[in-house]
């Protein structure tokens, strides 16, 4: 049999609860020509036997592949190892994607030949709510430093990337330092060797987390901070412009951490977060407002 024109490749954690709802929308697909490759990571639940069987029930081209949970950057890695295809689909095992998806992202890599990943945009949904619609991008001729200093601009179920890309980077870090943001690390890597496209089409759903302890906000935005300390620390030069960049950027994390956790009613773990933004970047008007805000939070409180 021939190899397929994509991998569509979904790390799969504890979810027989839901995964078929989202293999629902990979079978509706309007082109034709894939492999589902589901990685079951480590689940203490029937998700292997949920996906096999659907696989099988729609005559799906696929299979479930088993391992021991390495989390998700694992789970990806081992889904891209498995992978017949020249082009890679990612797929969160919870979002969900429009019958066009796959059609619609190869007709731009049709159209751009150059490019080596494409982005489209999703509907985000929040406590079975739309709330917004993504706007990834834009393409611009420093990528790297953009998705560095700017901030991540795709989302996983939005990219089809060359498989060949992924290799020549050595694909997600499996570092535990690096859950969370392991999907921003691998853009920022590929944009060293990739050409990037994004398109305007709305064509999935990105199910956003309700929401979680104060505890992984922390989690996550520590995780953030180590993660882009690494990428500087690799930077050439070390002048006074990138230096301020480097601070900005770093402010930018905290005053997000900050308002996260003023959101919980978390002040006292915001505290921190908010004073390291202003002082460690107070030429950004937001970070002031945010040490305000939560001084006005706390006084209400007491």
């Amino acid at each position: 049999m021939s190899a397929p024109r994509i991998s569509v490749v979904i790390p799969a954690y504890n979810a027989a609860a839901f995964i078929e709802k989202t293999l629902e929308t990979v079978a509706a697909q309007s082109f034709k020509d894939f492999e589902v490759v589901v990685v079951d990571d480590g689940s203490k639940d029937d998700t292997a036997v949920v996906v096999e069987r659907f696989l099988k029930f729609r005559g799906l081209r696929g299979r479930c592949v088993r391992q021991a949970n390495k989390r998700i950057a694992g789970a990806r890695n081992a889904g891209v190892r498995e992978s017949a295809a020249a082009l890679i689909s990612f797929l969160d095992h919870d979002d969900l994607w429009l019958p066009e998806k796959l059609e619609k992202s190869l007709q731009e890599f049709d159209l751009h030949p150059d490019a080596d990943l494409v982005c489209h945009n999703e509907t985000i949904v929040k406590d079975g709510k739309v709330v917004g619609t993504t706007n990834h991008g834009p393409a611009v001729p420093r990528m790297h430093e953009r998705l560095l200093f700017k901030g991540n601009t795709l989302s996983p179920s939005c990219v089809t990337v060359r498989k060949a890309k992924l290799d020549e980077i050595g694909g997600f870090c499996e570092d535990p330092a690096y859950n969370s943001v392991e999907d921003y690390d691998v853009w920022i890597r590929l944009a060293q060797v990739c050409r990037f496209h994004f398109f305007p089409a709305v064509l999935g759903t990105w199910i956003m987390d309700a929401g979680g302890a104060s505890s992984k906000v922390i989690y996550h935005h520590t995780n953030l901070e180590n993660m882009l300390r690494d990428h500087f620390s690799r930077l050439p030069g070390n002048g006074w412009r990138l230096r301020l960049m480097m601070r900005r950027r770093l402010a930018w994390v905290w005053r997000a951490a900050a308002r996260a956790l003023m959101a919980q009613g978390d002040c006292e773990s915001a505290r921190r977060y908010a004073w390291k933004a202003l002082t460690h970047y107070p030429f950004d008007w937001k970070n002031p407002v945010t040490a305000v805000e939560w001084l006005a939070r706390s006084l209400a409180k007491r």
